[in-house]
């Protein structure tokens, strides 16, 4: 028997499946026997059987692992296999993953928890098919996701994986996470899964790469001459960096000196020195100075027609809905670009970088709050508190600053022009008058920060939320959405909840919104061209004399008032027309140079 207390959830304590006993000393015994229930005891169901992944199981244990875009797990899939671990990723979600994932959690989920403990009983069950014993599956396998410590439903995803395998069979299996929220000191508590430099620098390396491959990826499928290419040249590049990762020997400090000058390992001479060293060579030396430019020329060879009018289609949301390539969203970028649309996706370092920022605002917000909390007449404490909330402070600059200085340097070496995340100062101010920035749960004010700068810069011609059935925290920054309308006419925001089925509705409502959205784009190719100094023949002869012109990567700058990429390409190639004629002659030869940057870097964008 237990002692008399009542149970409140910690999603974090994988000891007790997320059930942690908390008991008043002061509280009479009748209210402990009265009120709450008289003895609590609890069942060993709820205790789970489960082993610690060690160190010594490495040669012999899978990672499974999914939820993210294919890109982005393919390299994730060469991070770990360089770092000496067998991984493998899940398959894509579907619809009897949904039903599967449903059969064994509770209701009232959101439909990311139901997708994937589908797709991994699903995955578990085929491996039994093929005659592992569920002992042996729970020996040789475990599964690695996120956690999170925040208010939304995501925090119960640990204990209701656990829940659910334990329910359809596969007791003991085990489940590994890290808090996100603990950023750089994650830890899954796990001595067999470690967080080395080379890991977490190789990790960031990832998520940057993913996003740019992702957004290459829906940038050319639009305006690709052959169908596939655009895909089929990412799939090359991405095989290309993971090989990078799986087989890249990072820096050793006792390779680059004498052996009788390098100290031990232990030694803070040798720790400090190395793990320097490590960072520097990852943030600036060469270690991808030469699989990025040969994966750029992959990229490279996918041939595109930049004067065919597509709407720009801005997709936000809740994390996993506006990330996931599966049924989870109703495969709705494939949709999308089926229905003549351009789809701009949000890359997952815009998540990263608001996580940074809202630990620095929230340092900033106590640093305001030491006059009461730790005043001066302790000059000691005071200064103590102050000079520590400083340091955070500072520290989370610092990380956000390195983090966006290398999402430049990687587009850079790819050869992805003008791609960055979107300013979190920025976002945060535009959402502030509706939204506040301290709200915590799903994306926050991201959701509306993204729909005021994206609309107000003329960046997209919709605003695209997809969120999951019931998604709390989206449908409390729908309601806010719904006023941004109000306020601003040019705001163009279509919501769509995501389930299991329902896909017929919302394809309906998609395209109804995609009306209205080519008619901008129509619009705003017309008016390209009635200012243009040369009529769309000449423009398309002179883009197919000029090979740079049809490079997948080439840098169109942006107009004001112009979102589409075919308007905005239009001037830039009547601009270069001009100056070709009407300047001097060495400037016309430069322009017939494959990527001549004599001409074309005189052509500056006046907008954004």
């Amino acid at each position: 028997m237990t002692k008399p207390g009542f149970r409140t959830m910690d999603p974090l304590c994988p000891e007790s499946n997320g059930f942690v006993e908390k008991i008043d000393p002061a509280m009479p015994v009748a209210l402990q026997g009265g009120l709450f229930e008289e003895r609590l005891e609890y069942p060993p169901s709820l205790c789970p059987d489960e082993l610690p992944f060690l160190k010594e199981e490495r040669d012999h244990v899978t990672i499974l692992f999914g939820g993210l875009t294919w890109k982005h797990e393919r390299l994730i899939e060469g991070l770990l296999g360089g770092a000496g671990y067998h991984c493998q990723p899940l398959p894509e979600a579907d619809r009897a993953a949904h039903e599967l994932g449903k059969e064994f959690c509770v209701s009232g989920l959101c439909n990311p928890i139901y997708f994937t403990v589908g797709s991994l009983i699903q995955y578990l069950r085929q491996l039994e098919a093929g005659g592992l014993s569920r002992t042996e599956i729970a020996r040789r396998y475990v599964y690695f996701t996120a956690a999170c410590g925040g208010p939304c439903r995501f925090g119960m995803y640990e204990a209701e994986f656990r829940t659910a395998l334990r329910a359809a069979g596969y007791k003991g299996f085990r489940v590994l996470s890290f808090s996100q929220d603990q950023g750089i000191k994650a830890s899954t508590g796990h001595t067999g899964l470690e967080f080395s430099v080379d890991f977490g620098m190789n990790a960031m390396h990832s998520f940057v790469l993913g996003d740019l491959l992702n957004a290459v990826q829906h940038r050319l499928k639009p305006y690709e001459m052959q169908a596939g290419s655009s895909v089929r040249a990412v799939a090359r590049a991405a095989d290309m960096i993971a090989e990078h990762f799986r087989t890249y020997h990072g820096f050793e400090l006792r390779e680059q000196l004498p052996a009788f000058l390098v100290p031990g390992r232990e030694s803070p001479w040798h720790c400090y020195p190395n793990t320097f060293g490590k960072v520097w060579t990852h943030l600036y030396g060469d270690a991808l100075t030469t699989v990025l430019p040969a994966a750029a020329k992959e990229l490279a060879s996918v041939e595109v027609d930049w004067l065919r009018i597509k709407p720009v289609v801005k997709v936000i949301g809740e994390f996993w809905a506006q990330m996931t390539e599966s049924d989870g969203n109703f495969q709705m970028f494939d949709f999308l670009e089926s229905e003549g649309a351009e789809v701009s996706i949000e890359p997952i370092s815009t998540w990263l970088l608001y996580l940074l920022q809202q630990r620095k605002d929230a340092a900033a917000r106590r640093r305001k709050m030491l006059a009461w909390s730790a005043p001066w007449t302790s000059p000691r404490t005071a200064l103590r508190s102050r000079v520590s909330l400083f340091g955070k402070q500072l520290g989370f600059t610092i990380g956000s600053r390195i983090y966006l200085h290398h999402f430049r340097r990687l587009a850079k070496l790819l050869g992805v022009p003008d791609l960055r995340p979107a300013p979190q100062t920025d976002l945060a101010q535009l959402a502030n008058p509706y939204y506040s920035k301290f709200l915590r749960g799903g994306e926050g004010h991201l959701e509306v920060g993204k729909t005021l700068y994206y609309t107000t810069r003329k960046l997209c011609h919709l605003v695209l939320s997809l969120k999951p059935f019931g998604c709390l925290p989206s449908v409390q920054s729908d309601g806010v959405q719904a006023a941004l309308v109000e306020c601003f006419p040019d705001v163009s925001f279509l919501p769509i909840e995501t389930s299991g089925d329902g896909e017929i509705h919302a394809y309906s409502r998609v395209q109804m919104g995609l009306a209205e959205a080519k008619a901008k784009a129509s619009a705003e190719f017309e008016i390209a061209l009635g200012t243009a100094r040369h009529p769309l023949d000449e423009i398309r002869s002179f883009v197919a004399e000029h090979r740079e012109l049809r490079h997948p990567l080439h840098p169109i700058p942006r107009h004001i008032g112009v979102a589409s990429t075919a308007a905005n390409f239009l001037l830039h190639v009547d601009r270069l027309m001009s100056g070709a004629v009407t300047g001097h002659p060495n400037r016309r030869r430069s322009v017939q140079r494959a990527h001549s940057s004599a001409a074309l870097d005189q052509i500056r964008s006046t907008g954004d």
